[in-house]
C-alpha cells in the first residue's frame, strides 16, 4: 500500500511525487457550509506534460467519509472543481 492510500498527506513519499501538488485546508470563507467535513480533505493535482503545448490537468480530492455533511462537500467540490477545470482549459485555449 503507498502512501497515498495510507492516507499520508507527505508528497515525498508517493512515486510520482515530481507531477503533484498537494493541498490541505489552510484557510476557507466565513461561514463555509462544511466545517468538520473540510478538516478530514485534501487534493492532488497532477501536472503532466503530454505534447508540445498540451499538459494534461488532474484533479483527486481525498478524505471524504460517508456522513452527510462529507457527502454534500463532496458534491459541492466535485460541481465546484469541474467549473474551475473548464475556466483554465477556456482560459489556456486563448494563449498563443
Amino acid at each position: 500500500m503507498d502512501g497515498a492510500a495510507r492516507g499520508d498527506r507527505s508528497p515525498r513519499r508517493w512515486p510520482d511525487a515530481c507531477k503533484l501538488q498537494r493541498s490541505g485546508d489552510t484557510r476557507r470563507p466565513a461561514g463555509f457550509p462544511f466545517p468538520n467535513a473540510i478538516q478530514r480533505m485534501w487534493s492532488v493535482v497532477y501536472v503532466e506534460a503530454v505534447a508540445p503545448g498540451r499538459t494534461r490537468v488532474r484533479e483527486v480530492s481525498l478524505g471524504f467519509d460517508a456522513d452527510e455533511e462529507s457527502q454534500k462537500m463532496r458534491e459541492f467540490f466535485n460541481q465546484g472543481n469541474a467549473t474551475t477545470l473548464k475556466r483554465l482549459q477556456s482560459y489556456f485555449a486563448k494563449v498563443p
